[in-house]
């Protein structure tokens, strides 16, 4: 059956729905343009790195200004709205009800993201996506930091609205036949992500208030020379962004559930096994948030405690990559785009799981610390996981969006070049780290091995600029002239496949 492409709807009518799959697009575009607005600074950073001393930017604080607005936009504005983007698009079809739960709800979360985002990249500052105090109570004078906190205020309360959305929609509105452990691990891998939301965003919530009110001299929170503690910063936090990077990781595994067992063509593995690694990991995302903090003077006692509860990761983590591996053994695999990305993306998680490890073992992690091994350890699970397997699934569900086709040729492209260059890039940052170049700095000194690290990683970082540029275009173009799919079995697997296309009106 080949699916009769629409004539495109007016863009106010998508503009101003509440629909599950109108405010999906809408986040799925905004995410996308985020991307390339984050990637552009990407480029600029690994540009300036090229050579010592200055390249294209003369002045360190615009080189802070760079990284910290790229760090923010490709945490909070490419890698959560595209999460809440496929979450709407498939959770009502996969709980079997209409819409979200609550559909203005949904929307107003969709359009509290682009004055958020404006007040980031307005704004413009140059303390670092984390904010550390005493530095950032003192820097950027104007009002740069305050719009960064109030953006990221903003962007919080919409992840909260969204979170309480799909636990409602999850829980409440399934349909009464569809039990819980019957439904896909997506589903799972969205509820499990937004419990884990509704905990960990209030603190970090609390801390932008603090520091707030210590950049005006109302209080002393977290400033030495008022008897505060910039250490107390550091616990709410990491008690956060720990947490966080679960909330990242758990929706781009649940999308490898998603793909796996269809291109395997057999069932998941485990099913269980899957519930029970979501849960485990959601426990430890919060068990273990000072591993971060081992070289901030806390006690022997508590940094065993965080290192062993950071390392009980592990197991739960090779339970989700055991289920893959076995679902694929013996499958009749059909190797499209989607599948690709998706191994390319757990090829990788071993390797960032691995520098993780080192991360969080205490005597290596006092030679790793603020060394460009935490940047290569971090983006590698950032770019090379979450995001390989986030691209992934774009080009899986986008026959169901579009009803068009996208050129499978030009797909392995986009993948060789990101897969390639996301190697080369954060391999090179381990390497720097081990030669002892710190993270965070505008310049290095002319040692010819740093020099070449350097350029090779900005080679790999190139690479994958092009990649990404090339995978958006080529989707857009695929949109408005591909060929229309073939929407019983857009990816020719030849076996039963789960429509989604969404059967009920829009509103």
């Amino acid at each position: 059956m080949v699916l009769e492409v629409k004539k495109p709807r007016p863009l106010w009518e998508i503009l101003f729905s509440t629909h599950h799959t109108d405010v999906a697009l809408l986040y799925l575009i905004t995410s996308i343009v985020f991307i390339l607005m984050g990637g552009a600074l990407a480029m600029t950073i690994r540009t300036e790195l090229l050579t010592p001393g200055p390249t294209i930017m003369d002045d360190p604080a615009l080189f802070n200004r760079v990284f910290t607005v790229h760090a923010t936009t490709m945490l909070f504005l490419w890698i959560l709205p595209f999460i809440s983007a496929i979450g709407n698009y498939l959770i009502p079809i996969l709980v079997r009800y209409k819409d979200m739960a609550y559909p203005r709800v949904n929307a107003v979360a969709y359009w509290m993201i682009p004055p958020g985002a404006a007040l980031i990249w307005l704004g413009w500052f140059d303390g670092g996506w984390y904010a550390y105090p005493p530095y950032s109570i003192i820097s950027s004078p104007g009002p740069s930091a305050e719009m960064w906190i109030f953006g990221l205020k903003i962007l919080g309360i919409s992840s909260i609205l969204g979170a309480i959305n799909f636990i409602v929609t999850i829980l409440k509105c399934k349909h009464p036949d569809l039990p819980l452990m019957k439904t896909s691990l997506f589903v799972w891998s969205i509820l499990v992500t937004s419990f884990m939301t509704l905990v960990a965003i209030p603190p970090f919530a609390a801390a932008l208030i603090m520091l707030y009110t210590d950049r005006l001299g109302l209080s002393g929170f977290f400033d030495p020379n008022a008897g505060g503690d910039p250490i107390a910063y550091q616990h709410l936090f990491w008690f956060t962004f720990h947490p966080e990077v679960y909330i990242f990781l758990l929706p781009a595994v649940g999308m490898a559930y998603e793909i796996i067992p269809k291109f395997s063509r057999k069932p998941i593995f485990s099913y269980g096994s899957g519930v029970i690694a979501f849960g485990i990991l959601m426990i430890i995302g919060f068990m273990s948030w000072a591993h971060h903090m081992l070289a901030t003077g806390l006690s022997f006692a508590e940094k065993t405690v965080f290192m062993i509860g950071t390392l009980a990761a592990a197991p739960s983590s090779s339970m989700h990559i055991f289920n893959w591996i076995a679902t694929m053994w013996g499958g009749r695999l059909k190797l499209a785009a989607p599948l690709k990305f998706t191994i390319g993306g757990i090829m990788l998680f071993f390797s960032a799981g691995a520098g993780g490890v080192v991360n969080t073992t205490l005597p290596l992690d006092f030679i790793t610390h603020d060394t460009y091994w935490v940047v290569g350890h971090f983006h590698l699970m950032l770019m090379g996981t979450i995001s390989m397997i986030f691209f992934g699934f774009t080009y899986y569900i986008f026959p169901f969006v579009t009803g068009r086709m996208y050129n499978e040729k030009i797909a392995n492209v986009t993948f060789a070049l990101i897969f390639t260059g996301t190697i080369i890039v954060f391999t090179m940052h381990h390497i720097l780290g081990l030669l002892g170049m710190p993270r965070r700095i505008y310049d290095y000194i002319a040692d010819p091995d740093l020099i070449l690290g350097n350029q090779i990683a900005s080679i790999g970082a190139y690479l994958v600029g092009i990649g990404v540029a090339i995978l958006v275009a080529h989707l857009a173009i695929a949109a408005a002239r591909g060929k229309e799919a073939n929407m019983e079995d857009p990816f020719g697997i030849g076996e039963q496949y789960y429509d989604y296309r969404v059967k009920e009106p829009h509103h």
